[in-house]
């Protein structure tokens, strides 16, 4: 933590938008494997490492579409139940979009709420990977590290303007 205060802005702008090429290139591959498992029978991705370690099969999943949670809720066939990387793909866009833009408190807040639910997610689908599918998806653990690593700069950048908004509020008081 000590080491992590004493990136500098520019530093720390960097860091958020390689994490956000990263984990868009993860979700492009991630589509690839959804793609090819559809096309292809014999597919064997290169992240299928054994029969436990199978992240085409995981791909593959119930709940590798809307979560596993709009196909139920609204049907499979809702425009809204799309595989879980393609709401990455838009995900880390759209981060990488709003940390180009000036950082307004607004901005700030909106990346908090994106890196908050980002982690909301990954850890659900986490649960379901290790306790319902039991297998392990390195493309999945690589997206959830991903997601924690975008989250870490947003949070510190939230509760920082929060504390700099407390003391001019104090300091108008």
């Amino acid at each position: 933590l000590q080491h992590y205060k004493s990136i500098t802005f520019i530093e720390m702008g960097v860091y958020v938008k390689l994490g956000c090429v990263v984990g868009l290139m993860i979700s492009v591959y991630a589509l690839w494997i959804e793609h090819q498992v559809s096309t292809r029978s014999n597919y064997l991705a290169f992240c299928d490492l054994h029969q436990y370690a199978s992240c085409s099969r995981v791909l593959s999943s119930k709940y590798a579409k809307g979560f596993g949670i709009i196909g139920p809720l609204l049907g499979d066939e809702s425009p809204l139940n799309q595989p879980n990387c393609l709401f990455g793909i838009l995900f880390f866009l759209f981060y990488l979009t709003l940390d180009s833009v000036a950082q307004k408190f607004i901005v700030i807040q909106l990346k908090f709420t994106l890196s908050a639910s980002s982690l909301v997610m990954s850890l659900y689908l986490a649960y379901i990977l290790a306790f319902v599918l039991i297998d392990l998806c390195l493309v999945c653990l690589a997206t959830y590290a991903v997601n924690f690593g975008l989250a870490a700069p947003a949070f510190e950048k939230y509760f920082s303007a929060l504390d700099k908004r407390r003391k001019i509020a104090e300091k108008n008081d």
